[in-house]
Protein backbone atom coordinates (compact mmCIF):
# COMPACT_ATOMS: atom_id res chain seq x y z
CA UNK A 1 0.00 0.00 0.00
CA UNK A 2 2.82 2.49 0.74
CA UNK A 3 4.69 1.45 -2.58
CA UNK A 4 1.23 2.61 -4.28
CA UNK A 5 0.66 5.42 -2.08
CA UNK A 6 3.72 7.38 -2.53
CA UNK A 7 4.50 6.15 -6.13
CA UNK A 8 1.15 8.27 -7.00
CA UNK A 9 1.96 11.22 -4.80
CA UNK A 10 5.95 11.57 -6.94
CA UNK A 11 4.28 10.86 -10.01
CA UNK A 12 1.52 13.32 -9.47
CA UNK A 13 3.74 16.02 -8.51
CA UNK A 14 6.23 15.49 -11.44
CA UNK A 15 4.23 15.30 -13.84
CA UNK A 16 1.71 17.78 -13.18
CA UNK A 17 4.37 20.19 -11.74
CA UNK A 18 4.89 21.44 -15.73
CA UNK A 19 1.62 23.30 -15.32
CA UNK A 20 3.15 25.35 -12.76
CA UNK A 21 4.21 29.08 -13.30
CA UNK A 22 7.40 29.60 -13.75
CA UNK A 23 9.51 31.13 -10.93
CA UNK A 24 11.17 34.89 -11.37
CA UNK A 25 14.55 35.70 -10.35
CA UNK A 26 12.75 36.80 -7.39
CA UNK A 27 11.44 33.97 -4.76
CA UNK A 28 12.58 34.05 -1.20
CA UNK A 29 14.75 31.44 0.86
CA UNK A 30 17.26 31.26 -1.82
CA UNK A 31 19.81 29.95 0.33
CA UNK A 32 18.05 26.30 -0.20
CA UNK A 33 19.70 26.76 -3.84
CA UNK A 34 23.21 26.72 -1.88
CA UNK A 35 25.03 23.07 -2.07
CA UNK A 36 25.36 20.87 0.81
CA UNK A 37 27.58 17.59 -1.06
CA UNK A 38 30.75 18.36 -1.42
CA UNK A 39 29.94 15.46 -4.54
CA UNK A 40 27.69 16.65 -6.01
CA UNK A 41 29.10 20.05 -5.85
CA UNK A 42 32.33 18.96 -7.89
CA UNK A 43 30.09 17.31 -10.55
CA UNK A 44 28.93 20.78 -11.75
CA UNK A 45 26.35 20.91 -8.75
CA UNK A 46 22.57 19.50 -9.29
CA UNK A 47 23.80 15.60 -9.78
CA UNK A 48 20.35 14.79 -8.80
CA UNK A 49 21.40 10.83 -10.70
CA UNK A 50 24.37 10.01 -8.52
CA UNK A 51 23.94 7.07 -6.67
CA UNK A 52 26.16 6.49 -4.06
CA UNK A 53 25.98 5.85 -0.64
CA UNK A 54 26.90 9.52 0.35
CA UNK A 55 24.53 10.93 3.18
CA UNK A 56 24.40 14.68 1.66
CA UNK A 57 22.83 13.59 -1.63
CA UNK A 58 19.65 13.22 -0.78
CA UNK A 59 19.44 16.90 -0.14
CA UNK A 60 18.53 17.56 -3.95
CA UNK A 61 16.84 14.44 -4.80
CA UNK A 62 15.46 12.44 -1.97
CA UNK A 63 15.18 9.21 -3.56
CA UNK A 64 18.93 9.09 -3.73
CA UNK A 65 18.78 8.27 0.05
CA UNK A 66 17.85 4.35 -0.87
CA UNK A 67 21.55 4.08 -1.87
CA UNK A 68 22.83 4.61 1.66
CA UNK A 69 22.84 1.25 3.25
CA UNK A 70 23.54 2.11 6.90
CA UNK A 71 23.64 4.05 9.63
CA UNK A 72 25.51 7.40 9.06
CA UNK A 73 25.79 10.61 10.78
CA UNK A 74 27.22 13.44 8.17
CA UNK A 75 28.23 17.31 8.86
CA UNK A 76 28.94 19.85 6.22
CA UNK A 77 30.55 23.47 6.18
CA UNK A 78 31.01 25.70 3.37
CA UNK A 79 33.57 28.17 2.67
CA UNK A 80 31.19 31.84 1.41
CA UNK A 81 31.36 35.20 1.93
CA UNK A 82 33.72 36.87 4.60
CA UNK A 83 31.54 36.66 7.67
CA UNK A 84 29.29 34.29 6.73
CA UNK A 85 29.25 30.80 8.21
CA UNK A 86 27.41 27.72 6.61
CA UNK A 87 26.98 24.31 7.90
CA UNK A 88 24.48 21.50 8.25
CA UNK A 89 24.16 18.01 9.94
CA UNK A 90 22.25 14.97 8.52
CA UNK A 91 21.27 11.28 10.07
CA UNK A 92 20.58 8.62 7.55
CA UNK A 93 19.45 5.26 8.56
CA UNK A 94 17.69 2.02 7.63
CA UNK A 95 13.27 1.18 8.31
CA UNK A 96 14.39 -2.19 6.48
CA UNK A 97 15.51 -3.78 3.11
CA UNK A 98 13.52 -1.75 0.95
CA UNK A 99 13.21 1.62 3.02
CA UNK A 100 14.93 4.46 4.06
CA UNK A 101 14.65 7.38 6.22
CA UNK A 102 17.06 10.88 7.58
CA UNK A 103 16.73 14.01 9.13
CA UNK A 104 18.61 17.08 7.84
CA UNK A 105 19.16 20.38 9.38
CA UNK A 106 21.10 23.36 7.44
CA UNK A 107 22.08 26.67 8.86
CA UNK A 108 23.60 30.16 7.19
CA UNK A 109 24.69 33.36 9.76
CA UNK A 110 25.28 36.26 7.70
CA UNK A 111 27.26 38.21 10.46
CA UNK A 112 26.47 41.28 11.91
CA UNK A 113 25.64 44.04 9.47
CA UNK A 114 25.21 48.16 10.22
CA UNK A 115 21.72 48.86 11.21
CA UNK A 116 20.48 52.79 9.79
CA UNK A 117 17.69 54.32 9.68
CA UNK A 118 16.11 56.19 6.33
CA UNK A 119 18.32 59.47 6.82
CA UNK A 120 21.57 57.30 7.15
CA UNK A 121 21.51 57.60 10.93
CA UNK A 122 23.33 54.16 12.03
CA UNK A 123 21.54 52.70 15.40
CA UNK A 124 23.44 49.78 15.85
CA UNK A 125 23.71 46.36 14.32
CA UNK A 126 21.75 43.31 13.50
CA UNK A 127 22.46 39.75 12.18
CA UNK A 128 20.50 37.35 9.82
CA UNK A 129 19.80 33.80 9.37
CA UNK A 130 18.40 31.25 7.61
CA UNK A 131 17.95 27.95 8.77
CA UNK A 132 15.94 24.97 7.65
CA UNK A 133 15.37 21.29 9.44
CA UNK A 134 13.45 18.51 7.56
CA UNK A 135 12.99 15.12 7.48
CA UNK A 136 13.23 12.40 4.65
CA UNK A 137 11.82 8.91 3.41
CA UNK A 138 12.73 6.93 0.59
CA UNK A 139 11.45 3.51 -0.58
CA UNK A 140 12.55 1.43 -3.23
CA UNK A 141 9.14 0.99 -5.82
CA UNK A 142 10.67 -1.75 -7.90
CA UNK A 143 14.16 -3.72 -8.19
CA UNK A 144 15.62 -0.41 -10.27
CA UNK A 145 13.40 2.39 -9.02
CA UNK A 146 13.32 3.88 -6.04
CA UNK A 147 11.20 6.91 -4.55
CA UNK A 148 11.27 9.75 -2.28
CA UNK A 149 9.98 12.26 -0.19
CA UNK A 150 11.35 15.22 2.23
CA UNK A 151 9.31 17.84 4.10
CA UNK A 152 11.27 20.95 5.78
CA UNK A 153 10.51 23.74 8.30
CA UNK A 154 12.20 26.66 6.37
CA UNK A 155 12.99 30.00 8.47
CA UNK A 156 14.52 33.25 7.87
CA UNK A 157 15.30 36.08 10.74
CA UNK A 158 16.57 39.44 9.52
CA UNK A 159 16.47 41.61 12.67
CA UNK A 160 13.29 41.33 13.68
CA UNK A 161 11.75 40.24 10.80
CA UNK A 162 10.74 36.48 10.66
CA UNK A 163 9.39 34.33 7.51
CA UNK A 164 8.42 30.86 7.82
CA UNK A 165 7.89 28.32 5.46
CA UNK A 166 6.97 24.58 4.74
CA UNK A 167 8.86 23.09 1.74
CA UNK A 168 8.50 20.02 0.11
CA UNK A 169 10.99 18.17 -2.26
CA UNK A 170 9.90 14.90 -4.23
CA UNK A 171 12.28 12.47 -5.93
CA UNK A 172 12.53 9.54 -8.71
CA UNK A 173 15.88 7.19 -9.37
CA UNK A 174 15.72 4.96 -12.03
CA UNK A 175 18.40 2.05 -12.53
CA UNK A 176 19.09 0.37 -15.78
CA UNK A 177 20.66 -3.07 -14.47
CA UNK A 178 23.75 -3.96 -16.51
CA UNK A 179 24.43 -1.02 -18.60
CA UNK A 180 25.94 1.28 -14.99
CA UNK A 181 23.09 3.68 -16.44
CA UNK A 182 21.19 6.06 -13.96
CA UNK A 183 18.75 8.43 -14.38
CA UNK A 184 17.40 10.72 -11.80
CA UNK A 185 14.25 13.11 -11.78
CA UNK A 186 13.85 15.72 -8.92
CA UNK A 187 11.10 18.26 -8.17
CA UNK A 188 12.46 21.03 -4.40
CA UNK A 189 11.12 23.45 -2.40
CA UNK A 190 7.40 22.72 -3.30
CA UNK A 191 5.26 24.74 -0.72
CA UNK A 192 5.03 27.99 0.18
CA UNK A 193 5.41 30.71 3.17
CA UNK A 194 3.29 30.31 6.30
CA UNK A 195 4.37 33.72 7.59
CA UNK A 196 6.25 36.45 5.41
CA UNK A 197 8.60 39.73 5.92
CA UNK A 198 5.65 42.62 6.19
CA UNK A 199 2.81 40.28 4.81
CA UNK A 200 4.30 40.56 1.62
CA UNK A 201 4.08 36.80 -0.09
CA UNK A 202 7.07 35.50 -1.92
CA UNK A 203 7.36 32.36 -4.00
CA UNK A 204 9.81 29.47 -3.02
CA UNK A 205 12.49 28.74 -5.28
CA UNK A 206 10.83 25.90 -6.59
CA UNK A 207 13.11 23.87 -9.44
CA UNK A 208 12.74 20.51 -11.20
CA UNK A 209 15.74 18.70 -12.03
CA UNK A 210 16.72 15.67 -14.29
CA UNK A 211 19.87 13.87 -14.47
CA UNK A 212 22.10 10.84 -16.56
CA UNK A 213 24.70 8.87 -15.04
CA UNK A 214 27.09 6.53 -16.99
CA UNK A 215 29.48 4.72 -15.57
CA UNK A 216 31.13 2.35 -18.54
CA UNK A 217 31.36 -1.43 -17.39
CA UNK A 218 35.49 -1.57 -17.53
CA UNK A 219 36.90 1.94 -17.03
CA UNK A 220 37.45 3.85 -13.79
CA UNK A 221 35.17 6.55 -14.87
CA UNK A 222 31.52 7.92 -14.47
CA UNK A 223 30.14 10.66 -16.44
CA UNK A 224 27.00 12.79 -15.44
CA UNK A 225 24.86 15.25 -16.80
CA UNK A 226 22.76 17.25 -15.46
CA UNK A 227 19.90 19.46 -16.06
CA UNK A 228 17.97 22.38 -13.52
CA UNK A 229 15.91 25.09 -13.89
CA UNK A 230 12.94 22.72 -16.02
CA UNK A 231 10.29 25.08 -15.64
CA UNK A 232 12.08 28.49 -16.91
CA UNK A 233 12.64 28.85 -20.37
CA UNK A 234 12.33 32.59 -21.12
CA UNK A 235 14.17 34.78 -21.52
CA UNK A 236 13.25 37.63 -18.71
CA UNK A 237 14.21 33.82 -16.20
CA UNK A 238 18.25 34.94 -16.88
CA UNK A 239 20.48 37.46 -16.84
CA UNK A 240 22.27 38.58 -20.06
CA UNK A 241 24.59 40.95 -21.10
CA UNK A 242 23.04 43.68 -23.30
CA UNK A 243 24.98 42.65 -26.45
CA UNK A 244 24.45 38.65 -25.66
CA UNK A 245 22.70 36.63 -27.96
CA UNK A 246 19.29 35.58 -26.04
CA UNK A 247 18.04 32.50 -28.16
CA UNK A 248 17.28 29.74 -27.31
CA UNK A 249 20.90 27.72 -27.70
CA UNK A 250 21.72 30.44 -24.93
CA UNK A 251 18.81 29.74 -22.52
CA UNK A 252 19.31 25.90 -23.08
CA UNK A 253 23.34 26.31 -21.84
CA UNK A 254 22.27 28.01 -18.94
CA UNK A 255 20.41 24.71 -17.89
CA UNK A 256 23.20 22.31 -18.08
CA UNK A 257 25.94 21.25 -15.94
CA UNK A 258 28.43 17.87 -16.48
CA UNK A 259 30.65 16.06 -14.41
CA UNK A 260 33.55 13.22 -14.48
CA UNK A 261 33.97 10.81 -11.75
CA UNK A 262 37.72 9.11 -11.91
CA UNK A 263 37.39 6.32 -9.61
CA UNK A 264 41.06 4.21 -9.48
CA UNK A 265 39.70 2.25 -6.45
CA UNK A 266 36.62 1.50 -4.80
CA UNK A 267 36.67 3.80 -1.81
CA UNK A 268 38.62 7.14 -3.83
CA UNK A 269 37.81 9.32 -6.30
CA UNK A 270 38.47 12.31 -7.94
CA UNK A 271 35.83 14.43 -9.83
CA UNK A 272 35.27 17.75 -12.10
CA UNK A 273 32.49 19.40 -13.12
CA UNK A 274 31.48 22.52 -15.50
CA UNK A 275 28.18 24.41 -14.63
CA UNK A 276 27.13 26.51 -17.37
CA UNK A 277 25.23 28.93 -15.87
CA UNK A 278 27.81 29.92 -13.29
CA UNK A 279 30.25 30.34 -16.11
CA UNK A 280 27.89 32.24 -18.56
CA UNK A 281 26.84 34.64 -15.96
CA UNK A 282 29.50 34.70 -13.42
CA UNK A 283 32.37 35.00 -15.41
CA UNK A 284 32.66 38.35 -16.39
CA UNK A 285 33.50 40.30 -19.70
CA UNK A 286 36.66 38.79 -21.43
CA UNK A 287 38.64 35.59 -20.00
CA UNK A 288 36.44 33.59 -17.42
CA UNK A 289 39.32 32.15 -16.25
CA UNK A 290 38.00 29.40 -13.84
CA UNK A 291 34.53 30.30 -13.27
CA UNK A 292 31.74 27.59 -13.38
CA UNK A 293 34.54 25.37 -12.86
CA UNK A 294 34.81 22.90 -9.77
CA UNK A 295 36.65 19.94 -8.21
CA UNK A 296 36.65 17.54 -5.83
CA UNK A 297 37.65 14.44 -3.69
CA UNK A 298 36.32 12.12 -1.62
CA UNK A 299 37.68 8.94 0.79
CA UNK A 300 34.89 5.83 1.80
CA UNK A 301 36.46 3.86 4.54
CA UNK A 302 34.96 1.20 6.09
CA UNK A 303 33.41 3.44 9.48
CA UNK A 304 34.10 6.82 8.05
CA UNK A 305 33.79 9.34 4.81
CA UNK A 306 35.42 12.41 3.86
CA UNK A 307 34.61 14.79 0.70
CA UNK A 308 35.97 18.25 0.08
CA UNK A 309 35.27 20.31 -3.65
CA UNK A 310 36.56 23.59 -4.20
CA UNK A 311 34.32 25.23 -6.55
CA UNK A 312 35.07 29.11 -8.58
CA UNK A 313 31.94 30.43 -8.54
CA UNK A 314 32.72 33.46 -10.34
CA UNK A 315 36.21 34.97 -11.40
CA UNK A 316 36.93 36.67 -8.02
CA UNK A 317 35.32 34.65 -5.30
CA UNK A 318 35.28 30.67 -4.93
CA UNK A 319 34.33 28.37 -2.20
CA UNK A 320 34.91 25.02 -0.21
CA UNK A 321 32.51 22.45 0.71
CA UNK A 322 33.28 19.74 3.23
CA UNK A 323 31.91 16.70 4.05
CA UNK A 324 32.72 13.93 6.77
CA UNK A 325 30.47 11.07 8.09
CA UNK A 326 30.77 8.01 10.05
CA UNK A 327 28.81 5.03 10.55
CA UNK A 328 27.10 4.97 14.01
Amino acid sequence: MKRILLTLAVFAVLTGSGTLQAQSLESSFEFLKLPVSAHSSSLGGRAVSVADPDPALFIQNPALLNAVDKSLLALNAMTWFSGTTIAGAQYCNLFDERSRYAFNARYVNYGKMPETQADGTRTGTFQSKDMAVGVSYSYMLTDNLSGGVSGNLICSRYSSKTSVAIGVDLGLLYIIPGNGVSIGLAATNLGGQIKAFENTFQKMPFDICAGFTWKPAHAPLRFTLSMDNLTRWKESDFHFAEDEDKGFGQILKRHLSVGIDIMPTETFYIAAGLNMRNRIELGGNGSKGLAGMTIGTGLRLNRIMFDISYGKYQVSESSLICNFGFNI
